[in-house]
């Protein structure tokens, strides 16, 4: 979808789209309909010929939809999941790193506070646009640094290390699964069949034979699903941007219940 669509809000999106197709099918209905008229003929059983003709296009075209939305949302909520996923473990490194020698603990935890003060202002903002910044990775590589600098001396030393080092792996592991739901999107290819077949789906409701005013409502009815069908796809198709996105609440959330507390004023 075309970035522009994200700066939308999104009750003003819904409401665009399905007045987009609705208003498409109603001036078809005016300006279209009759050239199609004069093109096939007063043929009878011309609605039947249109139903047995949309009754196989509207089973492929519902399903095509269907599976879209299930896979925008299985994509929204991957990202949640490795979001969380990322926290969760950030809130664990930060109670390991506490019981760590003083140097240690304090130089860990400055990184781990300032990490995810990164995350939160510089990332999201970043990622809302498409881009990823190398500001968190090199982050990461001083925690990382200061990890492996650390020299056990006692069982417990090494018990409390080993978890943090395990710890640290989960949360790497976590963070490129965010980096990677900054691109992740339908397919551009997708979007061109639900394109086409929502033209080929408003041509054939121009096609019915009835009575004008009926033709203006069920037309309307029909095109105005359609339109809040093709909104929630469009919504949720880029998980890191819109209003429908994954926000940076659980990072926020840790900041302010876990480190901040500690923070010299």
């Amino acid at each position: 979808m075309p970035s522009f669509i994200y700066e939308i809000p999104t009750v003003q999106l819904a409401i665009y789209s399905s007045l987009f197709f609705v208003g498409l099918t109603w001036l078809g209905l005016i300006f279209v309909k009759p050239f199609l008229r004069l093109m096939m003929g007063r043929q009878p059983h011309i609605n039947d010929m249109v139903a047995h003709t949309t009754a196989g296009f509207s089973l492929f075209y519902g399903l095509l939809l269907g599976l879209l939305a299930v896979a925008t949302y299985q994509n929204y909520d991957d990202v949640r999941k490795s979001v969380f996923a990322e926290a969760a473990s950030l809130a664990s490194m930060y109670r390991d790193a506490a019981r760590y020698p003083d140097q240690v603990r304090s130089e860990v935890q400055d990184l781990l506070r300032d990490y995810t003060l990164y995350v939160i202002y510089k990332d999201w903002p970043a990622h809302s646009k498409g881009i990823i910044y190398v500001g968190g990775g090199n982050r990461l590589n001083m925690i990382q640094y200061e990890l492996l600098k650390f020299q056990p001396r006692t069982i417990s030393d090494e018990l409390l290390h080993a978890q943090t080092l395990a710890d640290f792996k989960e949360f790497v592991t976590a963070r490129q699964a965010r980096l990677v739901g900054v691109h992740t999107a339908i397919p551009g290819v997708l979007w061109y069949a639900v394109a086409i077949g929502a033209l080929v789906n408003v041509v054939l409701i121009w096609m019915l034979d009835m009575r004008f005013f009926t033709h203006m409502l069920l037309g309307g009815i029909v095109s105005f699903f359609l339109g809040v069908m093709i909104f929630l796809i469009a919504s949720m198709d880029n998980p890191m941007k819109g209003e429908v996105s994954v926000t940076p609440a659980y990072y926020q959330f840790l900041y302010d219940r876990a480190m901040k507390w500690d923070e010299v004023e």
